[in-house]
């Protein structure tokens, strides 16, 4: 591990962490050098250990916005820059020792008030951006994973991982199979019972007791099916299946997906920039507050001549009032006016409950 890091850098912190793929060992380390300010300077890095290969699959600076917080599940969670981190040590005592250091790291920030994105400190973080020493992405992927998820990226960790039983670990990965199958079959040549035979075929089993949740999950999968909307020429309206077809993204030149759910995945994080607006499909949710940061993050697209792809699970409330929200600041329109433009475009019904 040491050989990884630059002769003026060293390790303050090393915790072991539970990892979700077999024979892949994970590490977060607080590495801490002399910045330009001749200061102490502080980040987290994510060592994966696989074979004897060591890689990084996270770089988070310290910064003084960093927030820290057990999450009553035997880790805590990071919230830095609008992002938030979940690290579970594999022991009580790690847990505390991690704790302990992160808030003496993030009272030194603040002490020198290292804000976020400041030119003038831990530039020294580049050398560790470096490709050669990146984990795989699927490593990468877990390090950035969140709580709370449903709907997950076929190579999650979470597929291997003990959930609440192993029904429901077997579940998720039928549902995951079929939405793979859907997408790279003609819908309008095959049957239910074809679907079926295909997943038999994967898993080697027989499916006949898992008839009914095949096609319930069938059924919600084609509900997501309609090709994404294209609101403005830079702005597209989805579902999670939209979300999760990587072909249709790049044919419409998507390069950000904002994703206004708290059950679905980022599915292609290697492929797009994301920005998570992680609120349930309820009417308690609160939209409002999040629609400055979700406006510049559209408008960011749109400069880089990149199209931004906004969805939830079905792209009928959440989304749609985001982009509502959005078309009323940036085209000056009033909510009727939004609502009209969003109406010729799609079926849009449920937004009322968002606004």
């Amino acid at each position: 591990m040491y050989s990884i890091l630059r002769p003026s850098d060293r390790i303050k912190l090393m915790v072991q962490l539970e990892s979700g793929f077999p024979n892949h060992f994970r590490y977060l380390v607080i590495v801490t050098c002399i910045g330009k300010q001749q200061t102490e300077e502080s980040c987290i890095l994510g060592f994966d250990i696989v074979k004897n290969e060591i890689t990084i699959g996270l770089i988070l600076p310290i910064w003084t916005d960093l927030n820290i917080s057990l999450d009553g599940d035997g880790g805590f969670k990071l919230t830095s820059h609008d992002r938030c981190y979940i690290f579970k040590p594999v022991s009580v005592q790690a847990l505390w020792t991690a704790y302990q250091s992160l808030h003496k790291v993030t009272k030194q920030a603040r002490h020198y008030n290292y804000t976020v994105n400041n030119n003038s400190t831990h530039s020294w973080l580049e050398y560790y951006r470096h490709r050669d020493i990146q984990s795989n992405q699927c490593y990468i992927n877990e390090w950035n994973q969140m709580e709370d998820i449903l709907s997950h990226r076929s190579d999650s960790s979470h597929i291997y991982r003990f959930l609440s039983s192993d029904e429901e670990i077997f579940r998720t990965r039928i549902y995951i199979k079929l939405k793979e199958i859907m997408l790279q079959v003609n819908l309008d040549e095959v049957t239910p019972k074809f679907l079926r035979e295909q997943l038999e075929n994967i898993f080697q089993i027989c499916l006949s007791s898992y008839k009914q949740y095949i096609d319930d999950i069938m059924l919600e999968i084609l509900a997501q099916m309609d090709k994404a909307t294209m609101i403005l020429p830079y702005l597209y309206l989805g579902s999670e299946w939209n979300a999760s077809n990587l072909e249709e993204l790049k044919a419409n030149n998507v390069g950000y997906v904002l994703n206004v759910s708290r059950e679905i995945d980022n599915f292609f994080p290697e492929h797009f920039k994301y920005l998570n607006v992680r609120v349930h499909d309820n009417d308690d949710a609160n939209l409002l507050k999040e629609w400055e940061k979700t406006f510049r993050f559209i408008n960011e697209a749109k400069i880089n001549n990149l199209c931004c792809l906004v969805h939830c699970k079905m792209g009928i409330s959440r989304s749609a009032s985001t982009v509502l929200a959005y078309l009323m600041k940036e085209n000056n329109h009033s909510l009727a006016d939004a609502l009209e433009h969003v109406k010729k475009t799609t079926i849009m019904y449920k937004s009322k409950w968002w606004i």
